[in-house]
């Protein structure tokens, strides 16, 4: 079953907001397709460290593979917002979808991943370390460090999607929170893409096709996919130290409205 042709757009996300998750969705679009193996199709713009020279070597790579991307495919990846980036797709007049979620769950999956899984890190094999509790990573990605910046100033690159009109937002707890949520937030995706163009699927199997191709085991990187998972490990000091380092990134991406949480 194939639907009328859809221009290809891209789908981006804060780092351990459900990246798979939504991928499996959009993949689960009759006729739409990303494959996660193929490099050429995802999109990362996140690096910390890099002369301005290796940017703009960076937009020109990223300008050329949305280019390539073809009807009814779609590209992915982290990537912070900057006015050029924002322009690049305005010019080629391709579509964003922007997954993000609540900080506090984002600085707790963070904590684990790093460890666990991303071994190219540079706080990794600290992170490996058998003095460094849960709490003391936490502390460490909320203050920074020498080789890494942070957790405010580093995250909120991606967070400043938010402020862009012409993208769609995508909360990740609005997927999983309950089923009128993801029906809603779907809908939205849909109504998003399609817009005008009439596909042969009606809307309501087209929703059915992208829940059942939710598989979060199937992703090597999924640890629990909770909301609210930071209460089960934030202390009074590491609300405190939040509070103070990045209570600022949880108002503006609209999860709190001032500091007393």
């Amino acid at each position: 079953m194939t639907n009328t042709s859809l221009p290809p757009f891209l789908m981006t996300s804060v780092p351990k907001s459900g990246t798979h998750m939504l991928h499996q969705i959009l993949n689960g679009i009759p006729g739409i397709s990303m494959d996660i193996q193929n490099g050429k199709k995802k999109f990362f713009f996140d690096t910390i460290t890099q002369k301005p020279e290796f940017f703009l070597e960076l937009y020109r790579d990223h300008h050329f593979r949305l280019t390539e991307l073809k009807a009814n495919e779609f590209g992915l990846g982290h990537v912070f917002y900057t006015k050029e980036y924002a322009d690049i797709l305005q010019s080629l007049q391709m579509k964003h979808i922007f997954l993000y979620r609540d900080p506090r769950d984002v600085l707790v999956s963070l904590a684990y991943f790093i460890g666990k899984n991303w071994s190219e890190h540079p706080l990794h094999t600290l992170f490996n370390s058998p003095e460094m509790t849960v709490k003391l990573k936490l502390i460490t990605l909320l203050y920074g460090t020498p080789r890494w910046p942070d957790f405010q100033t580093y995250m909120s690159r991606f967070y400043r999607w938010l402020e862009d009109e012409d993208t769609l937002h995508v909360r990740f707890e609005d997927l999983i929170r309950n089923e009128e949520d993801r029906k809603e937030t779907l809908s939205r995706i849909v109504n998003y893409l399609y817009g005008d163009i009439v596909s042969l699927v009606s809307k309501e199997e087209m929703l059915e096709y992208m829940i059942g191709n939710i598989n979060p085991q199937s992703s090597a990187t999924f640890r629990s996919g909770k909301i609210g998972s930071w209460n089960n490990e934030f202390d009074g000091l590491i609300k405190q130290i939040f509070k103070e380092k990045a209570g600022d990134l949880l108002i503006r991406s609209g999860y709190e409205h001032d500091y007393s949480w």
